[in-house]
This record gives structure tokens, C-alpha cells and sequence, in this order.
């Protein structure tokens, strides 16, 4: 039985990277009962599917897998994610150490590994990865990108970009259906309000896909059109 540690920051998702399956189990549930959001995979192919099902805070990988070098992996990782990377391995020489935080780790533990000591430093790694947390969100047009105010990052397709930008031109007011059709170079046929309502609803969807934590904040005004009822960053 683990002692619990409170939590001083939001729970984490996290991704464990082991091909032993004793030790996945042993990380996945030792840190779910520090209420973090774990998923456990076997190897590398797996990591990928499972960053584009969903995004992760943090992924705990072992170097010492088959396949690709692990080096190679905390490298790739570094370039194509924002997470946090941590190593968990058996691998305790110094030039193990170097080489991984040369690549781009930001924590290096050897096995045996005490979970409390694991959590304590996830915490605060999270502390620095997300600093103050704000109440606004942050829309890129350029970039098509929404962030929550986590500072999760969303891509948006090109018609939400669309739609967003249009929404936060007068945030907190009504937008009409007929201006969002508009905007979307659509018609305002008899199909025209189940294509708005299905985007806004795969909308909300991706949102709370990428970050669980929040809604997106926008709300229907019946018969009349969309409002953005979130804060927004200037």
C-alpha cells in the first residue's frame, strides 16, 4: 500500500513507456493512485498512437526498449511535443544521464524507483511545465491553434478557425446564424444549421479530447446564432 502524498497540483496525464509488463503495471497504478490519468504502453509504436489519440503532460519512458534507441526517441519526442519527459530505467551511469538530458529529458530516475518520490518530482516539474495557471483562453489565426487556458494547445481545422475567429470578433455578444454562414462562404439552405451545429459539436468534442478540464465556452442562442462566453487573451 502506497502512503498518500497530497496532490499540490492538477492531476497529470501521463504516458509509461515499459516493455516489462510487471513494471508498466506497477507505474500505471502506483501513479493512478496519486489520481494522475495513466496510460501504460509496451513499446514505441504504441507511444505514437496513443500522443495522436490523445495528447500527454508527461510520458515516463525506459530507454532500454527494443527498436529505436532511446536517445533517439526522448529527441523526437522533444522536437514534436510540448510534454514533459522522464526517465525511468535501469541504466544508471553518468553518461547514460548526459546523453538523456543532452537530448532533451527533463527528469532521470534508476530502478528501483520509489513512487512517492516519482510523484513529488512530477508535481513539480508540473509547477514549472504550466507556471500560474490563467483564466483566458488564446486563439492563434495564424497558426489555426485554440489554447485552453491550461495552455493546452488545439489545432483547428479550417472552417473552426473560422467560426473562432468570427466568434471572438465581439466576444461575449451573439453572432448570427447568418453572419457564421457568411464568414463559412455557405449558403443558408435547409441543410445550413445541422452543418454549423455538427462543426461546433466536433468542435467541443476535439476540446474535450485534448483537455478534459474544459468546455469549450461556446453556447447557442436559439434561433439566433453562437456566442463565445469565455475569457479571452488579448
Amino acid at each position: 500500500m502506497i502512503d498518500p502524498v497530497p496532490v499540490t497540483s492538477r492531476p497529470l496525464r501521463i504516458v509509461v513507456v515499459e516493455d516489462d509488463e510487471l513494471q508498466r503495471s506497477f507505474f500505471v497504478a502506483g501513479l493512478q493512485h496519486f489520481r494522475h490519468n495513466v496510460r501504460g504502453v509496451g513499446d514505441v509504436f504504441s507511444l505514437d498512437a496513443a500522443l495522436l489519440e490523445a495528447p500527454a503532460d508527461v510520458v515516463i519512458l525506459e530507454v532500454g526498449l527494443s527498436g529505436e534507441d532511446g536517445i533517439e526517441i526522448v529527441r523526437r519526442l522533444r522536437r514534436s511535443n510540448d510534454c514533459g519527459i522522464v526517465i525511468v530505467t535501469a541504466r544508471g551511469r553518468v553518461d547514460d544521464r548526459v546523453q538523456s538530458y543532452g537530448a532533451g529529458a527533463d527528469l532521470y530516475f534508476v530502478k528501483p524507483v520509489d513512487l512517492r518520490e516519482l510523484n513529488a518530482a512530477l508535481q513539480s516539474l508540473s509547477r514549472r511545465m504550466f507556471g500560474t495557471q490563467s483564466s483566458a483562453w488564446c486563439f492563434n489565426p495564424r497558426i489555426s491553434r485554440l489554447c485552453t487556458p491550461k495552455g493546452t494547445k488545439i489545432p483547428l481545422t479550417a472552417q473552426e478557425c473560422i467560426v473562432v475567429r468570427k466568434l471572438l470578433e465581439t466576444p461575449g455578444e451573439n453572432v448570427s446564424r447568418k453572419d457564421l454562414f457568411t464568414a463559412l462562404d455557405q449558403s443558408d439552405d435547409h441543410y445550413a444549421d445541422k452543418r454549423l451545429e455538427a462543426l461546433v459539436s466536433r468542435l467541443r468534442s476535439k476540446v474535450r479530447r485534448c483537455d478534459a478540464d474544459y468546455e469549450l465556452p461556446v453556447r447557442a442562442r436559439h434561433n439566433l446564432g453562437y456566442a463565445f462566453l469565455g475569457e479571452v487573451e488579448n
